[in-house]
C-alpha cells in the first residue's frame, strides 16, 4: 500500500524512499488478526479467500510467510484503487497471485525472477522491465540485498488515459529489453511522486506514466534491439575500460567484424551503446550515492569530466547536476 504522510515527512532522497519501503514491510506484525485484515483491504476476493481457507483449516500467515495454496484454493485477486509505485523489499515472501490493475516492474540493480502459474520463470536483469495486464498470475520469488526492483501499481482507468495512442504488444505479459535512461529517470520521478505526494500529483504522475509508456513502445518497435545477456554483461562488468577493440577481443572478434556485428543485431553504433550504457551507470549513481559528478565521470570510463557533461545534457536535456537536484527536489 502507499507510505501515510506522516511515514514520509523526513524523506529527501531516492534511497530514503527505498530504505523507508523496508522498514515499513520489517515492521508489519505477522499475526492471523492482521493478516486478515490486510487481506481485506488488498484482495478483491478476500472474503472468498477466507472461508476457504477457514473450511479446510488453512492459515493464510503461512501462505503469505511461503506455503503453497492448497490446490482447490482460490487464487488471491489484489486491488487498487491508487497508483503507487513501490520497492519489493526484501522481507516480501513470494506468493502467487493475480491482479485488476496493471503492474509495470523495474529492475534498478541486480535481478527479478517471476514465476507464472504455468511454471515457467521469467528473469528480468538490471535496466529491464515488465508489464502485467489485469488477469496475470505470477508471484516475484525472494530477493536480495543488491535487488532493487520498483513495481508500478496502475488503475485500469489511469493506464487506459495514460496509454492513449500508444501501441504496446497485445499481451498479457510483455517484457521490454534494456531500458534506456530517460526510462529510469521517469520510473524514479515515478517513484518520488507517489511516495511524497506533492502538488499536483495526479497530473503529474499521469503526464510520467504517459512518456514512461511512450518511451518503452518505441523501444519494442526499434529493429534489433540489443541482447541483454550479451551486450548488458559485459558493459555492466567492463565499463571502465569498455571500448570496440577491448570488446572486440574479449569475443574473439577482430574489431571490424565486432562492429558490423554490433550494427547488424542493434541497429546501433558499438560507441552509442557505450554511451547508453555509460548513462545509465551516470543516472543510477547520481541517484543512489553522494558521489561527485567528476568521481562519476572517472568511475563509469571517462577520462575526463567534461564528456560526462556533454552526453548526459544531450540525453537528458540537463546537467548531471540538475539531474540530482531533480531527484531530491520535494
Amino acid at each position: 500500500m502507499p507510505l501515510r504522510h506522516r511515514d514520509i515527512s523526513y524523506m529527501r532522497s531516492f534511497q530514503d524512499i527505498l530504505s523507508a519501503h523496508e522498514r515499513e514491510d520489517g515492521a508489519a506484525v505477522r499475526s492471523e488478526k492482521d493478516v486478515l485484515g490486510a487481506v481485506r483491504a488488498e484482495f478483491s476476493n478476500a472474503e472468498k479467500l477466507i472461508f476457504q481457507a477457514r473450511e479446510r483449516g488453512f492459515s493464510l500467515s503461512d501462505f503469505f510467510s511461503g506455503e503453497e495454496l492448497p490446490l482447490d484454493m482460490e487464487l488471491p485477486v489484489r486491488n487498487s484503487r491508487d497508483f503507487y509505485v513501490k520497492k519489493h523489499t526484501t522481507v516480501q515472501r513470494p506468493y502467487m497471485h493475480s491482479h485488476e490493475f496493471y503492474e509495470l516492474i523495474y529492475v534498478q540493480t541486480g535481478k527479478c525472477v517471476q514465476t507464472l502459474q504455468n511454471g515457467l520463470q521469467i528473469e528480468l536483469k538490471k535496466g529491464q522491465c515488465c508489464l502485467l495486464r489485469p488477469g496475470k498470475a505470477h508471484r516475484i520469488e525472494r530477493t536480495g540485498k543488491g535487488d532493487v526492483i520498483l513495481k508500478a501499481v496502475i488503475p485500469g482507468d489511469l493506464f487506459a488515459r495514460s496509454v492513449c495512442g500508444i501501441s504496446l504488444p497485445d499481451k498479457q505479459l510483455i517484457v521490454f529489453g534494456q531500458t534506456s535512461p530517460f526510462a529510469e529517470y521517469l520510473f524514479i520521478r515515478l517513484l518520488r511522486e507517489s511516495s511524497l505526494h506533492g502538488i499536483y500529483e495526479k497530473t503529474a504522475v499521469r503526464a510520467l506514466l504517459s512518456l514512461l509508456l511512450c518511451e518503452l513502445a518505441r523501444g519494442t518497435e526499434r529493429k534489433g534491439a540489443e541482447p541483454a545477456l550479451f551486450y548488458g554483461d559485459y558493459f555492466q562488468t567492463e565499463l571502465r575500460q569498455a571500448s570496440l577493440a577491448h570488446f572486440a577481443g574479449k569475443y574473439g572478434y577482430t574489431p571490424a567484424y565486432a562492429s558490423r556485428l554490433v550494427k547488424r543485431q542493434t541497429g546501433k553504433k558499438f560507441s552509442e551503446l557505450l554511451t547508453e550504457h555509460r548513462l545509465r551507470r551516470a543516472a543510477e549513481l547520481l541517484s543512489s550515492s553522494d558521489m561527485s559528478i567528476e568521481d562519476v565521470a572517472f568511475e563509469i570510463g571517462y577520462k575526463v569530466p567534461s564528456a560526462l557533461y556533454k552526453h548526459f545534457n544531450a540525453h537528458f536535456g540537463m546537467t548531471p547536476s540538475e539531474y540530482r537536484n531533480a531527484l531530491n527536489k520535494r
